[in-house]
């Protein structure tokens, strides 16, 4: 069981728990609401959620994205037709408060592209079922406010989700020393802009930067010191770029720019602008990037650039 636990993620274990939430109120329907509902439909939308865990937990982190898809289409179908109960007012105030599990789930775990568009569709079809149960009306015994309140905690929910989905992502995508980009994140970033790029717009350059003498650096003053020259690096950098400049951290002491709308002589200009400002010394190599570029091509001519700097400083000194 542990070793099955170590290979669950926050996605797999929220499918489990909450297949056997809808379970665990499926089986209460069963014991004590029986006379009032379908128990065919009961046992079909149980059956449903402990295939659903079950497969969820079996699968842990390499869960498909289609079962939880699948499972959020079911609860739309299913809590459409309880909450048209017009003779029963537990279910229907049941699945009022099952909306905000559904809505965390897309907000958390599906891309908005896939979520907004399951969103709406719930919202539309709680809707118009709820206009149409006089359970909900103005003077029915539940009473409009509350099929509002349940419609609201939808949208909240899943709000919420989404808050935490964007925050997975930035923090997945950041540099956690320098606040800055890390690998993944400027790549993504490249990617979308090489795939934005033409002969006549878009275009933009790359810059590698290697600190000079970082290793001496640390092995004279420790590590805390090679991180605080890093990061006032960055702050300066941070001072002097432009509003769509991208700087990422990619290792140790090694940094990649990303300068939109400038060509060589542009990106070379802002370089110098930047070097006057730092401190602490460090060498850079730039490329233009030009239609039919991938990101290791790109980033490989920078670094090439690079390594050209460092050997002529090398060059310089024993000179």
């Amino acid at each position: 069981m542990s070793h099955q636990l170590r290979r669950q993620s926050p996605h797999s274990l929220y499918l489990t728990f909450a297949t056997l939430l809808l379970a665990l109120t499926l089986v209460i329907d069963l014991l004590f609401h029986s006379n009032q509902i379908s128990p065919w439909l009961v046992w079909l939308l149980l059956i449903a959620c402990l295939v659903g865990g079950v497969a969820a937990f079996a699968f842990g982190r390499s869960v498909p994205n289609w079962i939880g898809i699948v499972g959020v289409m079911l609860f739309i179908g299913a809590q459409s037709y309880f909450l048209s109960l017009a003779d029963d007012p537990q279910s229907v105030i049941s699945s009022l408060q099952q909306m905000p599990v559904i809505a965390f789930y897309l907000g958390w775990f599906v891309r908005p592209a896939f979520a907004v568009p399951l969103l709406l569709v719930s919202l539309s079809a709680f809707s118009a079922v709820i206009a149409g149960n006089p359970l909900l009306w103005p003077d029915g015994a539940i009473g409009t406010p509350v099929a509002v309140h349940g419609l609201l905690s939808l949208v909240f929910c899943y709000g919420v989700g989404f808050t935490l989905w964007w925050r997975q992502l930035r923090v997945a995508a950041t540099d956690p020393l320098t606040g800055v980009c890390n690998r993944r994140g400027f790549v993504e970033r490249l990617d979308s802009r090489l795939r934005r790029l033409t002969a006549r717009r878009g275009g933009f350059c790359v810059v590698a930067v290697d600190f000079d003498d970082f290793k001496r650096l640390n092995d004279a003053h420790g590590h805390a010191a090679g991180d605080a020259a890093l990061i006032s690096t960055v702050e300066s950098w941070r001072e002097e770029m432009r509003s769509g400049d991208v700087v990422a951290r990619i290792g140790g002491d090694e940094f990649v720019l990303l300068l939109p709308g400038v060509d060589a002589a542009g990106g070379t200009a802002v370089v110098q602008r930047l070097q006057q400002g730092s401190v602490n010394a460090w060498s850079w190599g730039i490329a233009e990037a030009v239609p039919g570029d991938t990101a290791d091509e790109l980033l490989a001519r920078a670094d090439s650039a690079l390594y050209e700097q460092k050997h002529r400083k090398r060059g310089d000194l024993r000179a």
